[in-house]
């Protein structure tokens, strides 16, 4: 249960991070931050949606752990960004740091679409 559940957590982690990177080519940094939540929500849902999808049976409370889950991944994403907009902003001459208040929208917008992704699963698989 352990390993799905890490699974889940760096597959919504590397959708967001891979989101931001694309929309860098061709949007700058400072607009990217913007729109990052709407990454973090996608990649959250899906996050909830792959739990639900390999535990199925084997796991008690969906609600509470997709949201737990979720919030993880919004924390874990947060400090992603945070590092990777640091070093590559150091090369190109600007160093943004995101504050509390957006590691807090991550982690209620991922916690918000994990649970929502999780109660599509089941749903979908009829549990």
């Amino acid at each position: 249960m352990t390993i799905a559940s890490l699974k889940s957590i760096f597959i919504g982690v590397g959708g967001s991070l891979v989101l931001a990177v694309f929309c860098s080519t061709f949007i700058a940094m400072e607009k990217i931050l913007f729109v990052l939540p709407l990454f973090i929500g996608f990649n959250g849902a899906i996050t909830g949606y792959r739990l639900v999808e390999v535990l199925k049976e084997r796991i008690s409370n969906i609600p509470l752990f997709s949201v737990v889950l979720g919030v993880g991944t919004g924390t874990l994403t947060f400090a992603a960004i945070n590092l990777a907009m640091n070093f590559a902003g150091s090369y190109m001459g600007s160093i943004f740091f995101l504050n509390i208040y957006d590691l807090f929208i991550y982690m209620a917008v991922s916690g918000v679409t994990s649970y929502l992704g999780a109660k599509l699963a089941v749903r979908y698989f009829n549990l």
